[in-house]
């Protein structure tokens, strides 16, 4: 009868032990998920903040032939590239 006790809790600790890992999975899948949703968020920002300067650009190497020629000199160069300063 001792034996059939000692064989019952073991399979009980078992049990829990694996509810354990079976939760701990669930919670790493879960912050994964969240994880690779902030990052793409986040490439989707920088993406956007990416378009609107190369936008910039083609407007300004070609502007188009409805507006007049009398724009003043600073309107027609090419804005910096500030991002280019930290790369050297």
């Amino acid at each position: 009868m001792a034996v059939k006790g000692k064989q019952l809790e073991n399979k009980d600790s078992q049990i829990a032990q694996m509810q354990y890992l079976l939760d701990q999975q669930q919670r790493l899948a879960l912050q994964d998920k969240k994880l690779l949703e902030e990052y793409k968020a986040e490439i989707k920002d920088l993406k956007a903040l990416a378009m609107p300067s190369r936008e910039v650009e083609e407007d300004v190497a070609s502007p188009s032939e409805s507006e007049p020629e009398t724009q003043p000199a600073e309107a027609k160069t090419k804005p910096k590239k500030w991002w280019r300063f930290g790369k050297s």
